[in-house]
């Protein structure tokens, strides 16, 4: 079981809205029309895949869900300097399926550097959201740079081992999201992001962190963010990838 908690809010929140893909369009050149201005604070990217990885990553989080669908994501990134091309600026993550491997990720914490334009694909992502987090990106690099230090502040490799382990069914691996181990990539998120003053996903202990719950941190904990003047999650999504489709609430 996952301790989470709901928001009260009775409403979705206004600054994070849906944005559809126009016809032929990738994902890059969606985020060029749909993310934040440039303003020094932190932009974030949540993808959706279709491979079994993703599938994997998707339906475990169906436990975080009140109606127990599988996820619309399964990876969040933190988005870099913009490169006069969006789609060769570089983002930092820790993917369970690196372009270049593992290597040793004991050293830097499992933190890994990538390209933006790996996720263009609106085939192999077809869901897209980008995210704008109130706090500065210098004070985030700089707990990011602590981060890859400091594994007893959470340990990335551990986190990597056991989601790879999930994911490829290997003997009896059990959802670690049940144990109160966090997707890596949204774990290490909340770490710096809260180190910098901003409470990520407010319903979940930091550690137990996923995309899934930082969705809805920008779609419901609207007030709680307001309740601690401070502004909330804002910017834009379009997730028309879906596992499985319930069946509408006559209410």
């Amino acid at each position: 079981m996952i301790n989470i908690i709901s928001s009260d809010a009775i409403s979705k929140s206004r600054a994070f809205s849906k944005v559809k893909r126009e016809k032929g369009e990738d994902n890059i050149h969606w985020l060029s029309r749909t993310k934040p201005p440039n303003d020094d604070q932190v932009l974030l990217v949540m993808v959706g895949g279709t491979n079994q990885n993703d599938f994997r990553l998707r339906t475990a989080q169906s436990h975080v869900r009140s109606d127990f669908a599988p996820s619309n994501w399964s990876h969040v990134m933190l988005l870099g300097d913009e490169a006069k091309k969006l789609g060769s600026s570089k983002v930092t993550e820790v993917s369970l399926e690196p372009l270049h491997g593992f290597g040793v990720p004991a050293p830097y914490n499992g933190v890994q550097h990538g390209i933006l334009s790996r996720y263009a694909d609106p085939e192999r992502y077809p869901n897209i959201a980008v995210l704008k987090v109130p706090v500065q990106r210098k004070e985030v690099g700089e707990a990011l740079r602590r981060f890859k230090l400091q594994r007893a502040v959470l340990d990335e490799v551990d986190l990597i081992v056991r989601w790879l382990a999930f994911v490829w069914g290997v003997a009896r691996s059990g959802n670690p999201l049940l144990d109160g181990y966090g997707i890596p990539a949204a774990a290490m998120l909340e770490i710096v992001i809260g180190a910098a003053g901003f409470d990520l996903t407010p319903g979940l202990e930091s550690r137990s962190s996923c995309p899934e719950a930082i969705s809805q941190a920008a779609k419901y904990w609207h007030q709680y963010y307001q309740d601690q003047d401070k502004p909330p999650l804002s910017g834009s999504y379009y997730s028309p990838h879906h596992l499985l489709d319930l069946p509408k609430s006559k209410t």
